[in-house]
């Protein structure tokens, strides 16, 4: 069957065969119900949302009463009584405006086709470009459960062990584990926390007292907390016989009134006199009178220097918060990452202040500028992860940067099925990527790009009787010159053995050169120009032909599996300019297809068969 299918393609590719028909003639031999035949093998048709929306459509009117549309009758006879999955499936092309896994172009597109193009004749091929939902990568899958949290004091705390501020240094971001298995210890496995903590690279005890109790004087005595407490301040007027003292911290002071036992002395044993900087350890009172004072007081240390003595933190040195994605992983909490990312980071707060926003509702706009901003030299392919606050709560986007910017991933990409006109009806060809005959059709949507003309007008062009031809010999003249034939993008997503096979003509030119100045090649990550692309040269597998004479013949297998799940470009280079240039071949090409490794049996099969080459 798939043979027949290929010989129908390449006899309908031969302009003269239609030619044969007269129109005149047929209708004066009484055959009214004469017309042309209509076959086109290298027809393209691109699906609008208009398009969309009919084949997701529910109903039609049939005079007052409404009947499932083809569409939904479709779907209706794919369930069961068991399974309503198809028919599910089917009300999302409507909602997404898209296909999906599992209501495919390959089911309802036939459909469309019929109705669009009635009068097609069999044989006709259609690379239908529609657009399809994939998903979202796994990878987001779980910020779908995400939490935000902030560290709170108690955690500061914990994590300082009980001698710290509050915020964290780098020596310190390692107890956060911890303190998020204390907070959170009924997680489930793979959970994502959005963190976000105060931070700054300064040890607190350069810059005020280090237990997470301390608080300024005024603070302190505001806040009437009677636990323990650390005060760092000068020394005021100190009563040697009582070994009492004034403790001032600017405008605030508080009187040291009872020493600990183990500590009494300190003053004297310290050698501490006013005006210096001293650490104590003690709980706040109050006596009868009111009056706030420190008893049960320790001694920590003193410096004799008041230039030392701890200070108010200043605009400089104030904490700033830092935000980080943190993954319950075999039981430990820690900073996700993911190897197939080359960043995974959370929008800054600066963009919600700069926007006047507390969620973002456009990320491919907002998100996209940051991301130029901060990444200003990315390289092609890379994703980055970035998790952010929606109006939904915690979201996380992929964008990949495709070689010119960063193009957020949706989970829609639009994806090119070939569709083939039996007699009976319209079908899928899902095993075949992407077929073009050339010949009588155009170059279809192939594109030239001459990097080097050495004054000719071009390198590349179109001949209906011939296909995609390329010389760079002109007026009796060979020049040495550089030009590319390029191909659409092709996508190979679920391809498993795909391969590429054309036929082409080389004439003139000499055996050695050629293979040198007529190469084949693939990418998956086009940047829109062949000089700034890496390509894989892909070798002819059979020998090319020897410049003798004008005969097609096909040229090979080229592998393609390497690139299985990828989108590839597939490019033709005609380079002249590798050594001198005694004979400029020229070459031709036609019937180029990319399919399954048993289509491209069949299509070789019926090419050689067509132009009577026996192997």
């Amino acid at each position: 069957m798939k043979t027949t299918k290929y010989i129908l393609m390449a006899v309908a590719a031969l302009p003269f065969l239609t030619a044969c028909e007269n129109y005149f003639d047929e209708h004066q031999m009484d055959n009214g119900n004469y017309r042309p035949s209509d076959v086109r093998t290298s027809m393209t048709y691109l699906l609008t949302d208009d398009d969309v929306a009919a084949i997701g459509k529910q109903c039609t009117w049939k005079g007052k009463d409404t009947v499932p549309s083809v569409y939904e009758a479709k779907a209706l006879s794919l369930c069961s009584e068991t399974d309503s999955l198809p028919y599910t499936a089917w009300k999302r092309i409507a909602a997404d405006k898209a296909f999906n896994d599992d209501a495919g172009a390959d089911i309802y597109v036939p459909m469309f086709m019929a109705q669009k193009f009635p009068y097609l004749d069999a044989g006709t091929i259609c690379n239908v470009t529609y657009p399809l939902y994939e998903g979202k990568s796994a990878r987001q899958e779980p910020f779908r459960y995400a939490s935000a949290y902030t560290l709170t004091e108690d955690d500061y705390r914990a994590i300082w062990g009980g001698r710290g501020a509050a915020y964290l240094t780098a020596d310190k971001e390692s107890g956060i584990s911890a303190a998020l298995k204390a907070d959170f210890p009924l997680a489930a496995e793979g959970k994502i926390i959005v963190l976000t903590y105060d931070f700054m690279n300064v040890q607190p005890d350069t810059i005020y007292p280090p237990l997470p109790y301390e608080c300024h004087v005024g603070e302190l005595i505001e806040s009437e907390e009677k636990t323990e407490h650390q005060l760092t301040g000068i020394v005021g007027k100190i009563n040697n016989l009582l070994q009492t003292f004034y403790l001032a911290d600017g405008a605030d002071t508080i009187i040291v009134y009872k020493w600990n036992d183990e500590h009494k002395g300190a003053l004297k044993n310290h050698g501490v006199k006013e005006g210096d900087c001293i650490t104590i350890q003690g709980k706040l009172t109050f006596n009868s009178d009111g009056i706030p004072q420190i008893i049960d007081a320790k001694y920590v240390s003193h410096t004799s220097s008041p230039s030392a003595a701890p200070k108010r933190l200043t605009q400089a040195e104030t904490p700033t918060p830092k935000t980080v994605i943190y993954q319950l992983q075999a039981g430990e909490w820690v900073v996700y990452q993911n190897e197939q990312l080359t960043a995974a980071v959370v929008l800054p707060q600066y963009v919600y202040d700069q926007l006047g926003v507390t969620a973002i509702d456009n990320p491919a706009v907002i998100i996209g500028k940051y991301l130029r901003e901060t990444y200003q030299y990315p390289l092609a392919k890379q994703i980055y992860l970035v998790a952010y606050v929606s109006k939904s709560g915690i979201t996380a986007d992929e964008w990949t940067f495709d070689g010119s910017d960063f193009v957020m991933n949706t989970g829609f990409v639009y994806d090119v099925m070939s569709f083939v006109l039996n007699p009976e009806s319209w079908v899928a060809n899902i095993s075949t990527y992407y077929t073009t005959p050339f010949v009588g059709d155009g170059p279809a949507d192939f594109t030239m790009q001459a990097v080097a003309l050495d004054g000719l007008s071009y390198i590349w062009r179109y001949q209906a009787s011939y296909g995609m031809t390329a010389s760079a010999y002109v007026s009796g003249a060979n020049h040495p010159v550089e030009g590319w034939l390029v191909s659409p993008k092709i996508r190979l997503k679920k391809s498993e053995k795909p391969q590429l096979t054309f036929y082409h003509a080389v004439r003139y030119g000499n055996p050695v050169n050629n293979l040198e100045w007529l190469k084949v090649r693939v990418t998956d990550n086009y940047t829109g120009d062949v000089t700034t692309t890496t390509w894989e040269h892909l070798q002819f597998t059979d020998s090319i032909p020897d410049g003798s004479n004008w005969v097609f013949r096909n040229a090979g297998r080229f592998d393609l599996s390497k690139y299985n799940g990828e989108t590839v470009v597939i490019a033709f280079e005609y380079n002249t300019t590798i050594g001198e240039v005694p004979s400029a071949p020229t070459w031709e090409i036609q019937d180029l297809l990319v399919a399954e490794e048993e289509e491209v049996t069949a299509f070789i099969e019926a090419g050689n068969q067509k132009r009577n080459i026996i192997d």
